[in-house]
């Protein structure tokens, strides 16, 4: 059994905020952590957020790593489309101020999920997600009806069972740029595809050192619709989980 701290989700949805600053770090973590974060998730459907940047984890042969700066990383259940509304709004009357040190336009992205939660071995474990790291690797589906279902196939009963058989893997979940909201105003949204989001209970090195492994063994094989090279980033804590208030748990 997981502990009550762990959320659960009916749909979860996810809202990705990078960003970089200027100055001094404990004034962008102080108003992160004590005044952002609080705002941002007490809006409609948020279960709640954490913080990340990149890790010092030695990227996998085959990927290009990506580096968007610090990533907050809100959680949601259902659509994101109220959450939107309800922060725009903040912003656009002023509620919400966005400090001087933050660098603008920061990157953005709604991600809505394309699978189902799918959880390794030592989610059974977790008592806190304070400490879970993350791999983010994006790839292009096929863009045949046919093709995106081999491949949809393929990653949920083939390839995220490989990946969660590593040690530390707590879950996993595959994603989507949500199309159907809008971007906040004043971002930037890029085109990265579809996103395999893996989480890891601690340093995700001994992940790497497996997939590689099995890779190079051959025992992971990657098909040829999968077009390579694959973007990628470990990202590391630098805050703890937030729960939204009311949000539920025990997932």
């Amino acid at each position: 059994m997981t502990s009550p701290a762990i959320p659960a989700f009916k749909d979860r949805n996810l809202f990705f905020a990078f960003s970089t600053f200027t100055g001094e770090r404990a004034a962008f973590d102080k108003w992160y952590d004590e005044e952002h974060i609080p705002q941002v998730t007490d809006s409609t459907g948020m279960i709640g957020a954490q913080r990340f940047v990149v890790a010092d984890t030695k990227p996998l042969n085959g990927t290009a790593p990506l580096d968007f700066g610090h990533l907050a990383m809100y959680e949601i259940d259902g659509s994101p489309a109220s959450f939107r509304e309800e922060v725009k709004q903040m912003l656009l009357t002023g509620q919400m101020q966005l400090p001087d040190l933050l660098n603008q336009p920061f990157t953005a992205l709604f991600l809505e999920p394309v699978s189902a939660m799918h959880y390794g071995d030592a989610y059974s474990s977790l008592e806190s997600l304070d400490e879970r790291n993350l791999w983010l690797v994006w790839c292009r589906p096929p863009a045949d009806a046919e093709g995106r279902s081999t491949f949809n196939k393929w990653y949920d009963e083939e390839h995220i069972p490989q990946v969660l058989s590593a040690p530390g893997l707590v879950r996993a979940q595959r994603f989507e740029l949500n199309s159907a909201v809008k971007p906040l105003p004043g971002v930037f949204t890029p085109d990265l595809g579809h996103l395999a989001l893996y989480e890891t209970a601690g340093d995700p090195t001994l992940l790497r050192e497996e997939v590689k492994r099995m890779l190079m063994s051959g025992e992971m094989v990657l098909p040829d619709f999968i077009k390579q090279v694959f973007d990628a980033m470990f990202m590391k804590p630098v805050s703890p989980f937030f729960p939204a208030h009311g949000a539920s748990s025990g997932g």
